[in-house]
């Protein structure tokens, strides 16, 4: 896998799962909401914070049925420096989703450390290589798309010299269903790609981008909001800051737990080993030169060193060189 880096930090297999708090349109076009919502979501511990940016009479046609709401939720470019400068001051990794060119050219006076592409542009060729020439760091969310679309945009973004991308798996529904997430494509992608892929995640709780860090995922986007009781089709799927902080435990927990693959006993393990497995004991007294049978032992725990129910058939039909008491354990080096 091609690993990238953004911000100094590894993104890729071996590297811990880079966590990013979508804030989206969840501001209802609010700047202070705005940037309340950017630094709870820092504070909270994401690695990244995304926005949108965006000027809605240039994308969408007022007969989309989001039209109006992004009408609302528009925050104009001088606004929006605000919260760019917001977030330079307080050193959090912001950036943002352009929906058109102003807006892609917005963005890049900014600097950002990194660009999304939203799923609703995956098929768009020149907006991808308008973004793909910054020679950024970019992500490509795949919602509603096909292998063949996944492929085509990431020839797109090479086409422009540009190889440090990374593919979301995405489902375009607001919730989407448990069932239509087919987390099973992150590992399709991961075999498919040279390139970190995640998972953009749209459901209400925390268990399917958990799944998801499981299945290998390099990146998890998440929605957030401060309130989930207020007004936009995103709230019901975003976390709060204290499911974000849990969220983010839970993940490197999960990290922890995935291990090396190895099928080997945990170092912990060394003491229950002994204790949890089962020795060689004598079933009652046995006197110097007694034939070892199996009537003569008792298998129970603890087991020690040389007095195992695995030796047992190197210890059977041997004569005992020593008197053994009622319940003591038989050792290898106690035969002849």
């Amino acid at each position: 896998m091609n690993a990238i880096t953004i911000n100094g930090r590894h993104v890729g297999d071996g590297y811990p799962a880079y966590i990013i708090a979508e804030i989206g349109i969840n501001h209802n076009g609010n700047v202070s909401l705005a940037k309340d919502m950017i630094a709870a979501a820092w504070s909270s511990g994401a690695d990244a914070v995304k926005i949108q940016t965006f000027i809605t009479d240039q994308f969408l046609h007022p007969s989309h049925p989001g039209y109006n709401y992004d009408i609302d939720a528009e925050i104009t470019h001088d606004n929006e420096q605000e919260i760019w400068d917001f977030a330079k001051k307080h050193g959090i990794n912001l950036f943002s989703t352009p929906e058109e060119f102003a807006s892609l050219n917005f963005i890049a006076q900014q600097n950002p450390s990194l660009i999304k592409i939203a799923a609703m542009d995956f098929n768009y060729k020149d907006l991808i290589q308008a973004v793909a020439k910054l020679q950024k760091p970019i992500i490509l969310s795949s919602g509603m798309s096909t292998m063949e679309e996944v492929l085509q945009a990431v020839r797109w973004v090479e086409e422009v010299g540009n190889t440090q991308y990374i593919v979301l798996h995405c489902v375009s529904c607001y919730p989407a269903a448990d069932h239509s997430c087919n987390l099973r494509v992150i590992q399709t992608l991961k075999r498919v790609l040279d390139c970190p892929v995640g998972f953009s995640d749209h459901t209400e709780g925390i268990h399917i981008p958990l799944a998801a860090v499981a299945l290998g995922a390099n990146v998890i986007e998440k929605h957030f909001t401060i309130d989930k009781n207020l007004p936009g089709p995103d709230q019901r799927c975003s976390m709060d800051p204290s499911e974000l902080k849990t969220f983010i435990q839970n993940i490197r927990g999960i990290e922890s737990a995935m291990g090396h693959g190895r099928k080997i006993p945990a170092p912990e393990e060394k003491e229950p080993r002994k204790f949890k497995r089962r020795g060689i004991y004598a079933s009652g007294p046995l006197e110097q030169g007694t034939v070892l049978t199996e009537n003569h032992v008792l298998f129970y725990a603890p087991s020690h060193h040389n007095c195992n129910v695995t030796d047992w058939d190197l210890m059977k039909n041997r004569v005992l060189n020593k008197k053994v008491n009622k319940m003591d354990p038989i050792f290898i080096d106690d035969l002849y």
